[in-house]
């Protein structure tokens, strides 16, 4: 630890002597939350996928404003032949899913987006689950999916 963070914690602690014990729990909680943690791309990438699956498994059929505030996400539902206002990630997981030689096999993903986001792909077959019938794209914020693990 740096000089800095040592006098810093000797500065809030003479501060705090005089502080409840709930409020000094309170404090060193928030401490901890602040402390910098390493984690690697494919914790973040399973995260994600974690994240992704849930969130889907919570949408179902609609996309509601409560679900994207809920879990700070962007979720679409895009048709084969609808590919209006997808970005480029989007577009080409879309044409990799379409030429799949067999949909039955189709399974979730995800794709990182620049370095802010992670997008979870999820195809949903038709009824007799021989085509593909739509996409749910879920746009999730890193920090996000970061700050869950």
């Amino acid at each position: 630890m740096n000089k800095l963070g040592v006098l810093l914690m000797f500065f809030i602690w003479g501060c705090n002597a005089g502080l409840p014990e709930e409020q000094r729990k309170a404090l060193r909680e928030e401490m901890e939350n602040r402390e910098v943690k390493k984690v690697s791309e494919h914790e973040i990438f399973r995260k994600a996928l974690e994240m992704g699956k849930a969130i889907a498994a919570e949408t179902g059929d609609t996309i509601t404003n409560r679900i994207m505030e809920k879990y700070n996400a962007e979720i679409k539902m895009v048709h084969l032949a609808d590919s209006l206002g997808l970005d480029e990630t989007e577009l080409k997981v879309l044409k990799a899913y379409s030429y799949a030689p067999d949909p039955g096999e189709l399974e979730d993903n995800i794709q990182k987006q620049g370095e802010k986001y992670l997008i979870y792909s999820k195809p949903v077959l038709n009824a007799a689950g021989d085509s593909l019938q739509k996409l749910i794209f879920i746009r999730i914020p890193r920090k996000e999916v970061v700050l869950s693990l």
